[in-house]
């Protein structure tokens, strides 16, 4: 019987802790939602969120304004900084949208963290949409941001002008939605926030037609027929280095007794589209054949728009005594309409060995 008693007791004195931590957790709950509830906790919490958001809202305003400018007349900039344009802007919104994700909300009276959110958000897609959409149109090559490393970015599918305009149009209509999601929200946080502010954001405006889908859509056919957008290509030799030196003393070149010939190559590309350099060395004896042989090879490179690429071409066999005809030529690329600045040709004399 006590031990009966003496569980009962333990039992009872057990129970009763229980209650008293629930009891003491309740009350810490209610104290809590009191504090939250409380005006300077609200003004806390909406101060902190309104001056992130408002940084993040004056950055996006910023990229709409200069979107806007690109997509007004893209031809201004040519192909290679329309390219690294859209590159930044694409970069800039897809930054401000994840930081948005990562805001303290405030109290949930007027929504506003998920309406920035979705704001940036969808102003992130359509800028993305919009650069590959432009990319793909227009055969614009994406390429990595100034001091980064790694592999290129792949290139956009290629689009017809019809393709490109149902995706700016969609790109558009995002962005009428973001001006939705976000318009009056200012004005209401401000009454329900204790005060705290956040700055106006529009990106679109169906009076001046800015990014709109309609304007958008149109402006598809405009860029594809734009000539300042078009891809070019200027292929030009502008040095050549050459092992031995070539010295420009007595009748054509000298060049000390050695058993080969080498050529470094400089080429620059004017125009507005990357491509292949294929180079092409040929080394031809002139007078005494017996002196020597016809020899030729070739080396390959990628070249940037306005951009250069040095090209090491193989070694010619070459005899001491002997004349050589050399020619160095770019196989001409298909979309050059100049042959200027292609062939570099000198007469070698081979010094004699003795």
């Amino acid at each position: 019987m006590a031990n009966r008693r003496s569980r009962s007791r333990r039992r009872l004195t057990a129970l009763g802790v229980l209650v008293a931590a629930l009891v003491a957790f309740a009350l810490l709950v209610g104290v809590i939602q009191a504090a939250h509830r409380a005006p300077p906790y609200r003004h806390s919490v909406d101060e902190s969120f309104a001056a992130a958001a408002s940084t993040l809202m004056v950055s996006s305003n910023a990229t709409g304004t200069e979107l806007a400018r690109v997509m007004a007349d893209p031809g201004a900039l040519g192909r290679v900084l329309l390219e690294s344009r859209l590159q930044q802007l694409a970069q800039t919104a897809a930054a401000d949208s994840r930081w948005a994700s990562s805001l303290t909300p405030p109290p949930p009276d007027a929504n506003a963290a998920s309406r920035v959110i979705d704001t940036l958000r969808l102003r992130a897609e359509a800028t993305a949409s919009i650069r590959s959409t432009l990319e793909g149109l227009l055969g614009l090559t994406p390429v990595n941001p100034v001091g980064t490393v790694g592999p290129e970015p792949p290139s956009a599918n290629p689009l017809q002008v019809p393709g490109a305009r149902a995706l700016l149009r969609y790109a558009g209509e995002q962005l009428v939605l973001s001006d939705h999601l976000y318009h009056g929200l200012p004005t209401l946080f401000h009454l329900v926030g204790a005060g705290a502010t956040l700055p106006l954001s529009q990106w679109t405006s169906p009076a001046t037609g800015k990014l709109m889908p309609a304007t958008l859509k149109a402006d598809a056919a405009t860029f594809a027929n734009d000539p300042r957008l078009r891809a070019t290509i200027s292929l030009k030799i502008v040095a050549v280095q050459t092992q031995p030196l070539l010295l420009p003393v007595g009748p054509g070149y000298p060049v000390p007794p050695t058993a080969t010939f080498t050529a470094a190559v400089s080429v620059l590309n004017r125009g507005s589209a990357p491509t292949m350099v294929i180079a092409i060395i040929r080394s031809t004896p002139v007078g005494r054949l017996r002196l020597g042989h016809f020899d030729s090879g070739r080396v390959t490179a990628a070249v940037p728009a306005n951009g250069a690429v040095a090209l090491q071409l193989p070694p010619m066999d070459v005899v001491p005594g002997g004349h050589y005809l050399v020619r160095i030529s770019l196989v001409h690329p298909p979309r050059q309409t100049s042959v200027a600045g292609l062939t570099w040709v000198r007469t070698v004399v081979v010094g004699t060995s003795g």
